[in-house]
């Protein structure tokens, strides 16, 4: 009877030691597991980011060319600069179809902040004023001073 009761308790220790053994390497496991999976999320999340930034450049993008599209400046200057604003829209445009998936986040930022300035320009113009002042120079006194004065016969 000693002897049944030796073999039960050493039963139970080796279910205890198998059972520790299978805890300790599901342990180790869940350690890589995560030591590999939090950078691959964080990588994952810094990529959606930079997608939501690109998506938002590309809507402030278009944004700008419907403002331009539908501008319908007054005045000769206005109507230059709003051209010329729209000439650089439609250069950005050619530019980000063909590399908007390979922009950087500081490319983006930089892109940003010209898509801004372009849209801030297009206000002012929709608005009446012009970056530009048309001066009149009176060049009357200069032109008289170089024609010499005829003499009365």
């Amino acid at each position: 009877m000693a002897n049944e009761i030796q073999f039960s308790a050493k039963f139970k220790r080796d279910y205890v030691a198998a059972l520790a053994v299978v805890i300790f390497f599901a342990i180790v496991l869940a350690e890589i597991v995560l030591a590999v999976s939090i950078p691959a999320y964080l990588q994952r999340e810094d990529a959606m980011a930079l997608q939501a930034r690109r998506l938002h450049l590309l809507e402030s993008f278009d944004g700008a060319r419907n403002l331009g599209n539908s501008l319908k400046p007054n005045g000769e200057t206005a109507e230059l600069e709003a051209r010329l604003v729209m000439w650089n829209l439609n250069l950005l445009a050619t530019y980000l179809r063909e590399n908007s998936a390979d922009l950087t986040s500081d490319e983006i930022a930089s892109l940003q902040k010209d898509v801004r300035a372009f849209t801030g320009i297009l206000a002012r113009i929709r608005s009446g004023e012009t970056l530009c002042r048309e001066r009149k120079l009176d060049t009357s006194f200069y032109v008289n001073s170089l024609i010499t004065p005829v003499e009365k016969r």
